[in-house]
């Protein structure tokens, strides 16, 4: 399956699981397209001050990978800063949380698989 970038659906999250501010996300495949391999895959755009909540992946797991800027994610409440290239993976009960702290927007590829 082939998916141009003019024909992924944007989408706002707002305050999502507690977290500030409005992250823009790029559905790069609707999870009806992925076979039931994984229930998200998209580009997150974080804008100053943008984060999702902390939250936990008991059912399912999931892939942060960073492709511009920095995210701080914190993984069980320790803290970890990210920049292009760096990647995290949160399943089995754990959980973390993502913010932009910098005056620069931010991106990350986002991949839940159940």
């Amino acid at each position: 399956m082939i998916v141009h970038k003019e024909d992924m659906r944007p989408q706002v999250w707002v305050n999502i699981h507690g977290g500030a501010g409005n992250i823009d996300v790029q559905h790069i495949f609707e999870t009806e397209d992925m076979a039931g391999k994984c229930t998200l895959c998209a580009k997150s755009f974080f804008h100053p001050g943008d984060s999702i909540g902390q939250h936990v992946h008991e059912t399912n797991g999931e892939i942060y990978y960073v492709l511009e800027g920095e995210l701080v994610v914190t993984e069980d409440g320790v803290e970890h800063v990210l920049r292009p290239g760096d990647a995290a993976f949160t399943a089995n009960g754990a959980s973390h949380r993502v913010e932009n702290r910098t005056q620069q927007t931010a991106s990350m590829l986002a991949i839940i698989m159940p």
